[in-house]
């Protein structure tokens, strides 16, 4: 299990970036966004001093709570290592009431559990038989990945000695399995090209000295001389851990692998929907709400907290007073806790403003945007049968 804590990650993105490799049954589209880095440019864009501590309880702060950090693979790669060491399906953390709305996925989250126990047993026992890792920067590794490079040259270290035995098991880039065929050793560089193909080491080149050129931008002389060197001739394992990875994917399908990012299912919910960058989502809620006006610099999230600082009779949401720099202060301090302390989540269908994205905390209170988070639509009371007719005051 400690290996494939070390693995997980890598393992997720290796079988979604060669998703047609694995048959992985997700869309081209949706894998895409579980690996995009997002828009990193305004990470943090809201920068008022914050005090969030009086508004979210420090109990319901989890490693899933929160709106996720992109990339989306990691947090898939977190609730499917939680879910193989825990041998049962651990998706979204429930902790608000919606009354009808919420749709218990028991059945399938059964399914999945069994899914997970058998193929996790799978991964993880594959793991049990690596007797190396090595690391092979680009182009090399995927000149390895198709066949074409089917010899590691390098200077030895002391446990390449695991390797001298036939079918010992490499994980190069923590992510593919190599069986070792045979093992060389040699004093030099230029002795291991002489006897290897200088071609099977480094495709495309094809003399020594080529190949001293390529070894010298990797490793020094003396490094050379103390260690001598390698030649480790691999070919690529039928058993791979990432087959059984892409087995678990595939049958979580859309609905499972939202649940492992954090999303919940509702009527209404979008399957192939996945959360928004969390810098989208407060760069659109800081946006001017009339720019147009001369001195005006209210935003759009406080103009929408406005409307909801009489609604609840504890005082949640505060005081809303002094000048549009302290009103953007506080719902500044209310959105980044709604983003970092959220235990629900959801994209779907609510009329009239269509497919929006929707988080609440643990007390029931929210925000919404639109799907892809350039909107801000606004805040949400917890949810009552009656909430409508009451104009959600309580």
């Amino acid at each position: 299990m400690d290996r494939l804590r070390d693995c997980v990650e890598q393992m997720v993105k290796f079988t979604l970036d060669y998703r047609t490799d694995f048959d992985v049954e997700l869309t081209g589209d949706f894998c895409s966004g579980l690996l995009s880095a997002g828009d990193r440019i305004f990470a943090k864009p809201i920068c008022y001093p914050l005090n969030q501590s009086a508004l979210f309880d420090a109990e319901s702060v989890e490693a899933f709570v929160g709106v996720p950090d992109y990339p989306l693979y990691k947090r898939l790669a977190l609730g499917l290592l939680k879910s193989i060491a825990s041998a049962s399906f651990c998706g979204t953390f429930e902790k608000i009431s919606l009354v009808k709305e919420v749709i218990w996925l028991k059945e399938r989250e059964d399914e999945w559990s069994k899914l997970i126990i058998q193929k996790g047993s799978e991964l993880v026992n594959a793991l049990k038989d690596i007797d190396c890792e090595l690391h092979v920067q680009e182009p090399l590794f995927s000149l390895m990945k198709d066949g074409i490079k089917t010899v590691q040259a390098r200077c030895f270290e002391a446990e390449y000695d695991r390797l001298l035995r036939r079918g010992s098991m490499v994980m190069i880039n923590k992510c593919l399995m190599f069986e070792v065929l045979e093992v060389h050793q040699f004093s030099s560089f230029y002795e291991l090209l002489k006897a290897e193909s200088p071609e099977k080491v480094f495709p495309g080149i094809k003399t020594v000295e080529e190949g001293i050129q390529m070894f010298r931008k990797l490793y020094d002389v003396d490094q050379e001389k103390i260690n001598g060197v390698v030649a480790i001739h691999l070919t690529k394992s039928v058993s791979q851990p990432c087959v059984a990875l892409a087995h678990i994917l595939s049958g979580l399908s859309y609905t499972g692998v939202q649940s492992l990012v954090g999303l919940s299912h509702t009527t209404g919910s979008i399957f192939d929907a996945l959360p928004p960058p969390k810098s989208v989502l407060l760069s659109s809620f800081i946006l001017p709400y009339n720019p147009k006006i001369k001195g005006c610099r209210l935003s759009h999230g406080a103009r929408a907290l406005a409307k909801h600082v009489d609604r609840s009779s504890d005082g949640f949401w505060g005081v809303l007073d002094g000048t549009d720099w302290d009103k953007n202060r506080l719902a500044a301090e209310i959105i980044n806790g709604f983003v970092d302390h959220s235990c629900w989540m959801n994209i779907h269908i609510v009329p009239p403003h269509g497919e929006v994205f929707e988080i609440r905390v643990a007390q029931g209170y929210g925000a919404r945007w639109s799907r892809e988070g350039t909107k801000f639509i606004g805040f949400l009371e917890p949810y009552t049968e009656d909430g409508h007719s009451m104009a959600w005051k309580h």
